[in-house]
């Protein structure tokens, strides 16, 4: 079992960008860690993101030692937002006006390191 886990991971980078394979490492870091006792406490922020013309919200935190995310459109029109990851990755949304995006999850120390937000 433990070869076959050792192969796939030889093959991510192969198969998947850096910023997924980053992703993945870190995710499995946790895991680990997460078995040894590590629990990441809960917390929740709210920032504010876009300008007066394009206004929205970022809520983000850990909950349950899992990383959360979600965006709000506060303008008139469509937001284009990206959430970017402390991994490299990145989540990106179309939200129509008043539409919050799904939460979206991941391992505790995968974290949104910035945003960015671009309207019609």
């Amino acid at each position: 079992m433990r070869v076959r886990g050792l192969i796939g991971l030889a093959l991510l980078p192969t198969l998947c960008g850096c910023a997924e394979l980053a992703t993945g490492l870190m995710m499995v870091a946790d895991e680990m860690e997460a078995e040894n006792g590590t629990w990441y406490e809960n917390e929740s922020h709210t920032d504010r993101i876009g300008t007066d013309y394009c206004p929205g919200t970022a809520d983000y935190g850990r909950v349950n030692n899992q990383t959360y995310a979600r965006v709000t459109n506060y303008a008139q029109t469509t937001m284009y937002t990206t959430i970017h990851w402390n991994t490299g990755l990145q989540s990106d949304f179309a939200l129509s006006p008043g539409e919050s995006s799904q939460y979206i999850y991941f391992s505790p120390s995968i974290w949104p390191s910035s945003t960015t937000t671009q309207c019609d």
